[in-house]
């Protein structure tokens, strides 16, 4: 049995990642993400929220007499207000993807270890943020729409200058971008400019090295 959907447009093959069609988006967690035009989705960190009033009904369950009807009452608080904030960041992922989409063509974004980041220090606000499940939701409406969701190397994205390619070493307390080429952003401007060139297969240290070859040639 085979089933058209006439609401689903047909997949887009021709789309290719250009400068002019693609967004770069740093996902974080100072912000939820910035992209390349510079624009910032705040995070909203649901659990964190909420994490006082999961921990009192965690109490309160630990307190009850197993097998009682007390104890299954509050096991049912406690597995309601978990998927209140689960749904309230599936809410928030969608909207955010829908209106990324609506931005541009082309979405790139670092191609994360997110399981391996979800072991490490940061792991509470990671798994709060949930960047994996963000981007199976982008993805997925990427494709209903016929656009492209683009993963690329994160290696350097921060790291590199986003206006002529140089290495500009900074420790994640360093929030500002500076070069000696004159160009000045927030880290994470640069770092989602960095992934649009990226993806739109622009990586601009090929820019700055065919421009200092340019100059060598006129010496």
């Amino acid at each position: 049995m085979s089933l058209e959907d006439k609401t689903v447009p047909s997949l887009k093959t021709d789309v290719t990642p250009t400068p002019d069609n693609t967004l770069g988006v740093d996902m974080g967690l100072k912000s939820f993400l910035v992209t390349s035009d510079n624009q910032t989705v705040k995070i909203p960190q649901y659990y964190r929220q909420a994490e006082r009033r999961l921990k009192r009904l965690q109490r309160q369950l630990s307190r009850k007499k197993k097998g009682s009807n007390r104890r299954k009452k509050s096991i049912k608080r406690v597995a309601k207000a978990h998927l209140k904030v689960a749904n309230q960041r599936k809410d928030f992922h969608y909207k955010t993807a829908i209106w990324l989409l609506h931005q541009s063509q082309v979405i790139a974004h670092e191609n994360l270890n997110i399981k391996g980041l979800a072991k490490s220090m940061l792991a509470k606000s990671i798994t709060d943020a949930g960047w994996g499940q963000f981007l199976q939701i982008l993805n997925a409406k990427a494709a209903s729409a016929g656009y492209l969701v683009v993963a690329v190397n994160p290696n350097g994205t921060s790291q590199e200058c986003s206006d002529c390619g140089a290495t500009v070493p900074k420790v994640l307390a360093d929030r500002w971008h500076s070069c000696q080429c004159g160009a000045s952003y927030d880290r994470d401007h640069n770092a989602a400019r960095n992934i649009k060139y990226r993806a739109a297969g622009h990586p601009v240290l090929l820019q700055s090295s065919v421009n200092v070859r340019g100059v060598a040639r006129s010496r």
